[in-house]
């Protein structure tokens, strides 16, 4: 759907309803609270909404994605801890590069609380870069904020994405994490320092990689090929704090990584002082 910000405005009740539910601090409670509080909001099964979240202006469809819907009233649950760290931490003029950036959610929170901040959103779906595209817009932020259509892969030119029907957060480029009822889409393709590098994303940057089990086919590739110098010096990976450290995570550890932050549901690693690539 499409129309100037807002053409899908909540009735007036709702709006306020769900503007207070993300105010609310994300801790147990938090969560259930808002999960209680949101319930009015979402039984109004508007199939799209314009709100304002932390003063980014979004143009939501929570009925078919996650992130969506956190957005609309719990967007801490969207990597808050997360996006607090890095807008604390990150220096002057940074480079973050979003690579699974769904419909922006993340990128464009971070870059309404830093605006020195140039970000590189990577989204191979064509339905959610154009809505991507919308909502950078919708904040005047096309100065700050690109968008590369294409997936992350090694060596390859393009790859079929298998698209998830109930939640487009989970597209995926493994067969095997197939939504029976969802579709498939030849998407381009290229490895990650092949991007990095035709996009100028250089010095101290950071990276958040949420590609739905292809993290570490792309880091092992990226690691192997890619010069030590242009290495993030921070790295985001989905890692749900009560398991034990995934793959992807393990093999930045090998190449000298360290924790940094864990959350309930992402490790931040930075990279070690003087890390040269020797391990690879």
């Amino acid at each position: 759907m499409t129309g100037p910000f807002p053409s899908h405005r909540l009735p007036g009740w709702a709006d306020w309803l769900a503007r207070r539910c993300q105010s609310i601090p994300v801790g147990w409670f938090g969560r259930r609270l808002a999960f209680l509080l949101r319930k009015p909001v979402l039984w109004l099964h508007r199939p799209v909404v314009d709100i304002l979240v932390q003063g980014v202006k979004f143009r939501l469809y929570p009925a078919s994605n996650l992130s969506d819907k956190r957005l609309l009233a719990t967007p801490g649950m969207l990597d808050g801890r997360a996006r607090e760290f890095f807008a604390a931490v990150l220096g002057a003029g940074p480079w973050l590069v979003d690579v699974g950036a769904n419909i922006g959610g993340y990128s464009l929170l971070l870059a309404g609380a830093r605006e020195d901040l140039n970000i590189l959103c990577v989204e191979p779906d064509p339905d959610m870069v154009q809505r991507l595209r919308a909502n950078i817009g919708f904040n005047d932020l096309q100065a700050r904020v690109r968008v590369a259509a294409v997936a992350i892969a090694p060596d390859l030119d393009q790859v079929t994405l298998f698209r998830d029907s109930r939640n487009r957060g989970q597209n995926t480029l493994l067969a095997g994490h197939v939504d029976a009822a969802g579709d498939r889409v030849t998407v381009p393709a290229c490895t990650l320092d092949a991007l990095l590098e035709q996009e100028g994303v250089a010095g101290s940057y950071a990276i958040k990689l949420d590609i739905e089990g292809f993290e570490e086919a792309v880091l092992e590739d990226f690691l192997r090929n890619a010069p030590a110098d242009r290495w993030p010096e921070w790295v985001q990976l989905e890692q749900y704090r009560e398991r034990p450290l995934g793959a992807a995570v393990q093999l930045l550890q090998q190449r000298g990584y360290r924790v940094h932050l864990r959350t309930r549901m992402n490790v931040i690693l930075q990279r070690a002082p003087g890390t040269d690539g020797a391990g690879a």
